[in-house]
């Protein structure tokens, strides 16, 4: 912007007659130059150093993260498996090859939005899914009940009491 004012106030101090705003609006508008980016000032194309270096850890924690929820997903559904179809049967949630297939769109799409040189958009899924891993993995690991249901469900028990003995 300093740019142009300083170019108007070049050219005449009070006379704007030769510069034409449709001029400078098709010249910027098919084609950018230096002049022209640095008038957006919160575009980011370029992937500095320490950007591909913060979206590296990123994606190591995310593969850790869900190599983590991949176990306990396949340890939830070893259990499963114990019970069977009985009623009162703990659910074991999303399967774990759908967690897999899951985590692989959202690193694919990391990936997409790094190859267009989306880097702030990049940067921002990527610190976003790597917390919300984190809080899934919180929910698995800190709320998970740790005592196994021996007794069948409240419905089948009243009902064997009320059955006479004999």
């Amino acid at each position: 912007m300093t740019l142009i004012q300083r170019q108007l106030q070049d050219q005449d101090q009070y006379d704007m007659s030769s510069w034409n705003m449709c001029q400078r609006v098709h010249k910027y508008g098919m084609w950018c130059d230096a002049d022209c980016r640095s008038l957006d000032t919160f575009r980011v194309d370029e992937w500095s150093r320490s950007d591909i270096f913060l979206l590296v850890i990123m994606c190591v924690f995310m593969g850790a993260m869900m190599l983590l929820v991949f176990a306990k997903r396949v340890k939830a559904y070893e259990r499963a498996a114990m019970w069977g179809d009985e009623p009162g049967a703990p659910n074991p949630g999303l399967p774990p090859c759908a967690m897999l297939m899951l985590f692989a769109i959202v690193f694919t799409i990391i990936v997409v939005l790094a190859a267009l040189k989306f880097v702030n958009e990049t940067l921002v899924f990527a610190v976003v899914t790597c917390i919300l891993l984190f809080i899934y993995m919180l929910k698995l690991t800190l709320f998970e009940s740790r005592k196994q249901v021996f007794l069948p469900a409240r419905s089948t028990r009243n009902h064997m009491l009320n059955a006479p003995l004999y």
